[in-house]
């Protein structure tokens, strides 16, 4: 009877979770930006898939994710005050996922991510930042949100941690060098990369010298 009852929940909530699974994966891929109509229907929905399955650390991340895109739909209105105040949702929400899965490098990455994007560089942010190098060294997703948190943090790291966000941008050169480039342009922070990245073949093609 309890496995029938857990299959059931489970079944449930991947119902309800499919319509922001599907979507979040297509303005990742677009780049697009969802509309505020989206975005409320995405969130009610995992929010129902997480009643019936509390559990699942998917649905913290991607909780996580929805929140932080109506984070940035209210700092594009200028709505300073609700961009950090939704951005703290999407902070406890990967804290959760951190909390549920461990080993999942992509839920530390976005947790510094989103803590750099409201300036708290604390331990929670150097730990999340270690994590993530430690457990994703070649994934792409990861070596971008670890070289933008790092940067954007770049006078609260110590020198280890430095070395290790200039590594970490290293090893994205090599696989996901256009993408990467485009974070950093947008954050302002390509100079401070590659003035520290070592001299190489793939620096000359990232930065131009």
């Amino acid at each position: 009877m309890a496995a029938s009852i857990a299959a059931i929940s489970a079944g449930v909530a991947d119902l309800y979770a499919y319509f922001p699974r599907q979507h979040l994966e297509h303005w990742q891929n677009t780049g697009k930006s969802p509309s505020e109509t989206q975005l409320t229907q995405a969130l009610g929905n995992i929010e129902t898939a997480r009643r019936w399955q509390p559990d699942n650390a998917e649905y913290s991340d991607m909780q996580a994710l929805l929140l932080y895109y109506q984070a940035v739909t209210q700092y594009q209105r200028q709505d300073q005050s609700g961009f950090t105040a939704t951005t703290r949702q999407a902070i406890d929400h990967y804290r959760q996922a951190t909390l549920k899965r461990p080993n999942w490098p992509y839920s530390w990455a976005n947790l510094a991510l989103m803590k750099a994007a409201i300036q708290q560089f604390d331990q929670e942010y150097l730990h999340a930042l270690q994590r993530a190098t430690e457990l994703g060294p070649w994934e792409n997703a990861v070596n971008t949100s670890v070289a933008e948190a790092g940067l954007l943090g770049w006078p609260h790291l110590d020198q280890t941690t430095q070395m290790a966000v200039i590594k970490n941008i290293e090893r994205g050169i090599k696989r996901n060098k256009k993408a990467l480039k485009q974070r950093l342009g947008a954050i302002n922070k390509l100079t401070i990369a590659c003035i520290n990245l070592q001299a190489s073949i793939d620096r000359k093609q990232f930065c131009g010298f």
